[in-house]
């Protein structure tokens, strides 16, 4: 299990926020390079960035903050998200050396896309699954698809994707557990490893998930944020299994 830590970044800010309301951010950090210098220092070998504003408006808005993290913590693995609709951003962040692109709405909206990124970048390529209410949702979680879950990952099941990313929306950013059964259903569905994402509140949340073995790591966000659950910890806990 790989405790991921969160920094979403809107209006230049490292904020969190509540079920995916934008109006509900509480910024954390003024710079988000505080934040990742932080995570960095306890112990995470991997970082999860969101570009919000990016997510909303459909481009790269917060790029020179996300490049100035990338070059200022060269070791460190990103996966990011937000906005990502065009060749030309994914181009643009992989000659800027982020590990892995986080793609969700475009998924949704423009399949012929996905999958002609996933055979260019194989295995550079996340798969977002936002879901409310037992569908999928896109542009920032604003919008809800009658498309299911497991549909779209038994869709894509035959590209080269890294992995998916599965978001519980009613559970984000509330610290009141994941959603461990749908979790561990879509876990067991995939032939894809799955990140959770969503309440994480404590280690024995990230323990719980774990229990799946195809759950391969959880995005951490207001828990590390809040101080309920300690990110050098849960990363030792982990390493001496």
């Amino acid at each position: 299990m790989l405790p991921i830590p969160a920094i979403d970044i809107q209006s230049g800010k490292c904020v969190r926020l509540k079920m995916g309301n934008l109006d509900s951010a509480k910024i954390y950090y003024e710079n988000p390079l505080e934040a990742a210098e932080f995570w960095i220092e306890k112990g995470t070998k991997r970082l999860h960035i969101v570009d919000l504003d990016g997510a909303l408006e459909g481009s790269s808005i917060n790029f020179s903050v996300i490049s100035e993290i990338r070059n200022s913590f060269p070791d460190i693995e990103i996966q990011l998200g937000g906005g990502i609709r065009s060749f030309e951003t994914i181009e643009g962040y992989i000659n800027n050396k982020i590990d892995f692109l986080i793609l969700g709405s475009a998924a949704i909206k423009n399949k012929d896309f996905f999958k002609e990124a996933c055979t260019r970048y194989p295995y550079r390529i996340i798969l977002g699954l936002d879901v409310k209410k037992g569908f999928i949702s896109t542009e920032a979680w604003t919008e809800s698809s009658e498309i299911r879950a497991k549909d779209l990952i038994e869709e894509y099941s035959s590209l080269p994707i890294n992995s998916i990313i599965y978001t519980d929306i009613s559970k984000d950013g509330m610290l009141n557990g994941p959603n461990y059964e749908e979790t561990k259903e879509l876990a067991d569905f995939s032939n894809i490893p799955i990140i959770a994402s969503g309440g994480v509140r404590n280690l024995n949340d990230l323990i719980k998930l774990e229990e799946t073995k195809k759950i391969y790591g959880a995005i951490c966000g207001r828990a590390l944020y809040e101080g309920t659950l300690d990110l050098r910890e849960a990363i030792n806990f982990f390493k001496e299994k």
